[in-house]
């Protein structure tokens, strides 16, 4: 079985064929299809019209339920406590076979970095900025290469502060609601992907 594989999708979206991820050409462009023990996504990398062939769309699927609302605030407390003192963390839920928990690994963090050995069953990374925006830098993007939701808190010192969430897959991403990863409310958060345009109606499309 090939790592990567090439798949068209003719009647709906084909079995997964790769071991990692596979290219899947649709009506509605170029994706690349992926999936473990906690998510299946589908990632749009390249939109465009394929005549002849059904449309996709974009997909997340959290195979073990939304993570509960009370480790999003305590994950925003342990942001706080950081930023008080100017520095990042990083955090991360894992599934334990049972239920998801927040931990915070063994890390080193500076103003601007955070390094850390990457742990297995990890659904979320999910990193503060204090008081600068919620957006993904170009290290990230060059540290964010697993299949896993990634998701920053930033302007932790400002009304309202900010997050911001996407789904990686092997180093293509695609943004996504808080609604599609939380259960609960976010509270005074400012999504950026969503509240930027003053449209929620993402979630429920995406949502599976």
């Amino acid at each position: 079985m090939a790592i990567v594989d090439y798949l068209v999708a003719r009647d709906g979206c084909p079995p997964r064929s790769g071991v990692a991820y596979d290219y899947v050409v649709c009506g509605d462009g170029l994706f690349v299809v992926a999936d473990n023990a906690l998510l299946s996504v589908r990632v749009p990398i390249g939109p465009c019209l394929v005549r002849g062939l059904p449309p996709l769309g974009s997909r997340l699927r959290l195979e073990h339920g939304l993570l509960p609302h009370r480790l999003w605030n305590d994950a925003v407390e342990a942001a706080q406590q950081f930023a008080a003192s100017g520095q990042e963390v990083l955090l991360v839920v894992t599934w334990d076979g049972s239920g998801y928990e927040l931990v915070t690994p063994v890390q080193v963090a500076d103003p601007m970095r955070v390094y850390y050995r990457p742990r297995s069953n990890v659904i979320l990374e999910i990193h503060s900025h204090h008081h600068y925006p919620a957006c993904f830098s170009d290290v990230d993007d060059a540290d964010e290469q697993r299949l896993c939701l990634y998701g920053i808190v930033g302007r932790l010192d400002c009304d309202p502060p900010e997050v911001a969430l996407r789904v990686g897959a092997y180093g293509y991403f695609m943004p996504v609601p808080w609604e599609t990863v939380f259960a609960g409310d976010r509270g005074a958060f400012r999504d950026v992907h969503v509240d930027s345009i003053d449209d929620r109606s993402d979630a429920d499309d995406l949502r599976d």
